[in-house]
């Protein structure tokens, strides 16, 4: 157990300065990098990672019970388990569109729908799919929401109450739009200056069946990638290093 709490130390530290590096090596006004470590080092402070990782392991044994006896049709947490509420939806974030022909949903990538359907998004009860996290469950079934609450997007609302308010979309300062997927990073501020500045750093690099990626400070993502959300809140994350199935 303390060979692996080591390790994670390790990759985050490591993480850690190889990002501070690759701030500092950019193509871009110093004042920006100077604002970025800065605002990355606030973020740290409040994000603990050593919390984060309490909370996964308390999650799935908290949520089990509760989530057994949680109606079907509940759209939120009860009071009782204010900490554990999520930034979207206890019926997670997904979206999906019937198919006539088929018969069958068929999940969308985002918020956008297809040319010529109407998405659905989940927590809608005329949603009758299953959830892309927890095949052959529907996302109001108690499968679904322990899988999204205790194991995917665990005590997330807190974090995006944390995060700054968007009016405007963020600014590219640097890097590629969608790092997860092509691989590569982005560096991302949300236009303000002095203690309202907030920035974003993502990076992502592909092994295989693994991905090694980066995300800390504010998630401008997606705001960025859909400005038709704005106004909204920028969830704060503090991940220097993990691995996820790429």
């Amino acid at each position: 157990m303390l060979l692996a709490w080591g390790g994670i130390a390790y990759a985050q530290a490591a993480g850690r300065v190889e990002t501070m590096l690759r701030v500092q090596a950019l193509d871009i006004a110093d004042d920006h990098k100077a604002a970025a470590l800065a605002y990355f080092d606030r973020v740290s402070g409040q994000i603990s990672l050593w919390r984060t990782l309490w909370d996964h392991i308390r999650a799935p044994f908290v949520l089990f019970l509760p989530l057994l006896r949680l109606p079907r049709e509940a759209d939120d947490l009860p009071d009782s388990l204010a900490y554990w509420r999520n930034n979207v939806s206890i019926n997670g974030d997904g979206w999906g569109w019937f198919n006539n022909e088929t018969g069958q949903w068929v999940q969308c990538s985002a918020e956008k729908e297809p040319p010529g359907v109407t998405a659905v998004r989940y927590g809608d009860p005329a949603y009758g799919g299953d959830a892309y996290y927890a095949p052959g469950h529907h996302p109001r079934s108690w499968y679904a929401r322990w899988v999204w609450l205790a194991l995917r997007n665990v005590a997330s609302a807190r974090m995006l109450e944390a995060g700054p308010l968007l009016t405007e979309r963020p600014i590219l300062l640097a890097g590629v739009p969608d790092p997860a997927r092509f691989g590569g990073f982005l560096l991302l501020w949300n236009g303000k200056t002095g203690p309202d500045a907030a920035y974003y750093w993502h990076s992502a690099t592909h092994s295989g069946p693994l991905m090694l990626w980066t995300q800390v400070g504010a998630k401008l993502g997606t705001p960025y990638t859909y400005p038709e959300l704005l106004p909204c809140r920028a969830m704060l994350t503090c991940t220097w290093r993990a691995f996820r199935g790429g």
